[in-house]
């Protein structure tokens, strides 16, 4: 599961959240065998606002499914010619310098890919040309029809051709452990089979239940790559499936649907997207004009997400995300530092919940507020340098008023 803008919606929030213990665990799986080829892909992850989108090649380009959330950033997706892709987050890794190499955004590349390989050498020799050192704490791995997969970081462009693997966010060769990828290799040694059936058992046995880890797989798609068909399962229901043949889906043209949607009598599903979207919807109307009483409001927020029985980690980003907006493009910031006070409610002994609502204080010229709150910071975190260096200069400012 890899992104970026959102490159990775994951990543910023880990930056915003150092130190909790969220992890947003993606598994592929590739099975090749008798001329076939069978992946699939486990999406886990807190936001259920999913979505599975058609585009249709046009002047000659190939065309594609992508699945993923309500930004329609790609997290993972197959083309007319069999090719397969998914991304993982990972431990960070610097990469060398991509310097001399043209620069182009993930997003753009993954469309790019899409669009104009069919194989995985054809995938090679197109990232050859790129800067990938954006690649530090994620990794992209595409399979084709031939069965054949490519492994890419910002240094590495690892070409294999194994009957089967199994890719988690799990480094090659790194020794954390990681009981997905090997719950999901013991059952390949067992077997191997290019089936249907032996990829579902193998993504079922490998899914997450909020209950144990905090976090849920919202989507699983099981791609088949020899005649391009997609698998689609839902909130970890493996019984009821969507099938969708790309051929026919493209004739339809280009359209978006919402994942949800399709399954109706998934209730666990039902209830998580209800309550999420409750909540989401709380904070986009925080402080919005013509509320009574904003203080109130952000009370009952910070109320609604401790009670709920979705992890209060799950909207940090949300509320991080809705105050930058109103920090840098629709400037409001009272309205941004009514939403970072929440954030603080709901992690009071977090060091970065205490700089991000000092930034807000700062822009908004309230020093004696941004001091009081980068100081906080640093008396939960003495580590944290660039929060002490900020209270240095505040006090300087403060003193020569």
């Amino acid at each position: 599961m890899m992104k970026r803008k959102g490159f990775f919606f994951i990543l910023l929030l880990a930056l915003f959240l150092a130190g909790t213990t969220v992890i947003y665990p993606c598994s592929m799986v590739k099975i090749s065998k008798d001329g076939k080829t069978i992946v699939g892909n486990i999406e886990d992850q807190l936001n259920p606002n999913t979505r599975i989108w058609f585009e249709t090649g046009k002047n000659g380009a190939y065309g594609a499914v992508y699945v993923g959330f309500d930004n329609l950033y790609p997290q993972g997706g197959m083309n007319t010619k069999g090719l397969v892709f998914d991304g993982f987050t990972q431990s960070f890794k610097a990469q060398k310098s991509g310097a001399g190499k043209k620069s182009i955004s993930a997003l753009d590349l993954e469309k790019k890919i899409m669009r104009e390989c069919a194989t995985v050498a054809e995938v090679k020799s197109l990232l050859e040309q790129y800067d990938l050192s954006f690649l530090s704490e994620a990794n992209l791995r595409f399979v084709d029809s031939a069965g054949k997969n490519l492994y890419v970081t910002g240094d590495e462009l690892i070409c294999g051709e194994e009957s089967y693997f199994v890719q988690t966010n799990r480094r090659p060769g790194e020794k954390k452990e990681c009981w997905r990828f090997d719950k999901a290799t013991a059952a390949l040694a067992t077997s191997s089979e290019a089936t249907l059936e032996n990829c579902r058992v193998i993504m079922e046995g490998v899914h997450q239940e909020r209950e144990k880890n905090r976090v849920d797989t919202q989507y699983t798609t099981i791609y088949e790559l020899t005649r391009p068909t997609v698998h689609l399962y839902y909130f970890y229901d493996f019984k009821q499936e969507v099938v969708f043949d790309l051929e026919k889906e493209l004739a339809k043209g280009d359209r978006v649907l919402n994942i949800p949607e399709l399954f109706h009598d998934n209730e666990p599903g039902r209830i998580y997207h209800t309550e999420y979207n409750k909540i989401l919807t709380m904070i986009r109307n925080l402080g919005a004009p013509g509320m009574t009483d904003s203080e109130k409001s952000a009370a009952e927020l910070v109320k609604t997400v401790n009670d709920s029985f979705i992890w209060n980690g799950a909207f940090t980003y949300k509320i991080y995300h809705q105050a930058q907006f109103f920090q840098t493009e629709q400037i409001d910031y009272p309205r941004a530092i009514l939403l970072l006070k929440v954030n603080v409610s709901l992690w009071p002994k977090h060091d970065q919940s205490y700089v991000a609502l000092a930034r807000a204080y700062f822009l908004n010229k309230q020093f004696d507020l941004a001091l009081q709150n980068y100081s906080q910071a640093v008396a939960l975190n003495p580590a944290n340098a660039a929060a002490a260096e900020q209270v240095v200069a505040l006090k300087k400012l403060l003193s020569g008023r």
